[in-house]
């Protein structure tokens, strides 16, 4: 290992730390394997890097409902 390289438990604590110090909080679940093959679909769709900008406007989405907005 070179001497500018750091473990990845290291840099996977300092990246959740910086997400934490910007306001967000890491959260893990388990989903249907339909759900997550539609939720594939809308990630190809948009061309998202990731689930989790998806995850997150349908988190936002019920909760607007919820709120009668």
């Amino acid at each position: 290992m070179k001497r500018t390289e750091r473990p990845t438990r290291e840099r996977v604590s300092a990246h959740r730390e910086r997400l934490r110090a910007a306001g967000r909080i890491y959260v893990n679940t388990d989903l249907p394997a339909d759900l997550v093959a539609q939720l594939d679909q809308i990630k190809e769709s948009r061309g998202a890097a990731s689930r989790a900008p998806i995850i997150e406007e349908a988190v936002r989405l019920l909760i607007e409902k919820q709120q009668g907005a």
